[in-house]
């Protein structure tokens, strides 16, 4: 397998997604659709008998606004995600981390470099800071198990490159230190941002979502994001996996709910 070419996973980026959670605000004034209420009134009133609700009530003006880059504190994260649902970025109550940066991540599989590195000199080598949205797949219209983070770790696409992947891997699974094994297209992983995080909001996992370090996926279920990596195998495969979520039905996302109100 050393004789085939190296694979140019820079490539791969060309045709990924926007980065999820990270949607410039939008605002639309109410002031706008003050004429039409008022006309709508009207109607109503024209074509009842009696007094309308409608044209009882007075039309106001407001402003609406939203946006999808606000970042979820991690007191919110540990306090309040942690706590009610261990799905939430598989997020854990195990604290206890001696030294994050310390952790070794090892590359193998169809790779002319395979290598076994701490996650302190990887860092310094090529380190991201990117913001992400984690959600829970099954979190519902209104639903409070998302979050939106400032999110640094090292990507997906320098690991493959360092390796020297070879040209026909396609296939990419990422092994936790208890077994878990969560595997999926390599071009999916690339394309949808993939990094190994070390911090979360400026500090370590530790304080939000627990663990030394943890896959963060663009526009994917939290469902897949794995944490204690160990090892990171990159191969050919006959059979490609799934991508991540591809038979499921996910209610709502991204995820829009309505926090609090008030009259000027």
């Amino acid at each position: 397998m050393a004789n085939k070419k190296q694979v140019a996973i820079s490539a791969m980026a060309a045709t990924s997604m926007l980065l999820a959670g990270a949607a410039p605000a939008l605002a639309a004034t109410a002031d706008e659709t003050v004429d039409s209420a008022q006309n709508s009134s009207a109607a109503v009133e024209q074509s009842s008998e009696g007094t309308s609700a409608y044209a009882a009530a007075d039309a106001a003006a407001g402003q609406f606004a939203w946006d999808q880059s606000t970042i979820t504190p991690n007191a919110v994260i540990r306090d309040v995600f942690r706590a009610a649902t261990s799905a939430l970025c598989n997020a854990t109550n195990d604290l206890a981390v001696d030294n994050p940066l310390q952790w070794k991540l090892s590359v193998s599989g169809d790779v002319d470099n395979a290598f076994t590195a701490t996650i302190d000199e990887l860092a310094q080598e090529q380190a991201v800071q990117q913001t992400m949205t984690c959600s829970c797949g099954g979190n519902p219209s209104d639903g409070k198990a998302i979050i939106t983070a400032d999110v640094k770790g090292i990507p997906v696409n320098y690991l493959a490159g360092r390796a020297s992947a070879h040209n026909d891997a396609n296939t990419i699974a990422f092994v936790s230190s208890d077994g878990t094994e969560v595997a999926m297209p390599l071009a999916y992983a690339v394309g949808h941002h993939g990094v190994i995080s070390f911090e979360i909001n400026d500090e370590d996992l530790s304080a939000s979502v627990g663990g030394n370090n943890q896959l963060w996926l663009a526009g994917v279920s939290a469902n897949y994001f794995v944490r204690d990596i160990v090892e990171i195998r990159i191969t050919h495969e006959e059979v490609v996996p799934a991508n991540p979520g591809e038979d499921m039905e996910y209610p709502n996302s991204p995820n829009v709910g309505l926090l609090s109100a008030s009259a000027e």
